[in-house]
């Protein structure tokens, strides 16, 4: 089964600036984290989630910087599937234009042991965007 490909708007907030006037690094991860949660809400729809996933890596390449009030949006997908790992791509536009992308590596993880976990066989990564 191909994985979803996602669109998330994401609204900035004045506590999303730095005091350079930007929009600050911690963020861009906020904004990856908002569209990792959409593109899983979207893979429940699908398919039951027989795992939790956790985090155990995170890339960021900022190319253009965002600033209050630019219209937010995060395209998600997975790149890479493995036994008990994914990779989660992430672009970050702003009013149309690329201004970051990054990566996310999750772990399945099966909350009774705390020990991770298989990935259902059917996935298959996503084209990318």
């Amino acid at each position: 089964m191909k994985l979803p490909v996602t669109r998330t708007t994401v609204q900035t907030r004045y506590s999303d600036t730095d005091a350079m006037g930007h929009i600050s690094s911690g963020s861009y991860v906020t904004f990856m984290e908002v569209g990792r949660l959409d593109f899983f809400d979207e893979l429940e729809k699908l398919t039951p989630m027989a795992v939790g996933m956790v985090v155990a890596n995170i890339n960021l390449d900022y190319i253009q910087e965002c600033v209050y009030g630019d219209h937010i949006e995060v395209v998600t997908w997975c790149s890479r599937v493995g036994t008990k790992s994914m990779t989660l791509r992430n672009e970050i536009y702003a009013n149309g234009t690329l201004r970051a992308k990054g990566s996310v590596t999750s772990v399945g993880f099966d909350m009774t042991t705390r020990k991770a976990a298989a990935l259902p066989e059917q996935w298959e990564a996503s084209e990318a965007v």
